[in-house]
């Protein structure tokens, strides 16, 4: 998650008060880390940037409504994280492995556990990877993610629970799944 600093903080309050180019530069410094947010719901460059959009869209028309500026990660991450989450509501396919050029930047894991990381989290329901996502890609804490979903914590830890498992399951090789080779 990023790190909320001064400057941020008095960018916050400068758009708060109307500021465009304070802003603009709020969209700057947050836009990779909502599009991470969304790309990795949605496994999708052109929605996942779609999202970005519509998410800067809703937080320029609502951010007076923002009451503590330091929430503003987790803001603008509930906008993306409800938005990205519509989109798989509405489009209700299965999901496939990403190409090459969309992955998820990950540059400390090697190139083939990466795609295999991509392929099982593509295989979690959306409400398992969003969950997952959120505390382990842009490390929200459990009560943070409960209210960004709006669902009480105690399903915050059973999804990620889940999730964990499932990940692992399909992570590991198909003879100790009980699979054929």
């Amino acid at each position: 998650m990023l790190q909320l600093d001064d400057n941020h903080l008095r960018q916050i309050q400068a758009a708060k008060a109307g500021n465009r180019e304070a802003f603009a530069q709020l969209v700057r410094s947050y836009k990779d880390f909502v599009y991470r947010t969304a790309y990795a719901i949605l496994h999708d460059g052109a929605e996942a940037e779609d999202v970005v959009q519509e998410s800067f869209v809703k937080a320029f028309l609502s951010l007076r409504s923002l009451r503590d500026e330091r929430a503003f990660p987790s803001w603008i991450s509930t906008i993306a994280t409800r938005i990205a989450l519509d989109i798989v509501k509405r489009r209700q396919v299965s999901w496939a492995p990403v190409s090459n050029s969309e992955r998820l930047p990950a540059p400390s894991v090697n190139s083939d556990l990466r795609l295999d990381m991509e392929a099982a989290l593509a295989q979690l329901s959306p409400e398992h990877r969003a969950v997952l996502v959120l505390r382990e890609v842009q490390g929200f804490d459990y009560r943070e993610i409960a209210d960004i979903l709006g669902i009480p914590i105690g399903t915050v830890r059973s999804r990620l629970h889940t999730a964990r498992m499932q990940l692992r399951l399909r992570l590991l090789p198909p003879e100790q799944r009980g699979e054929p080779q």
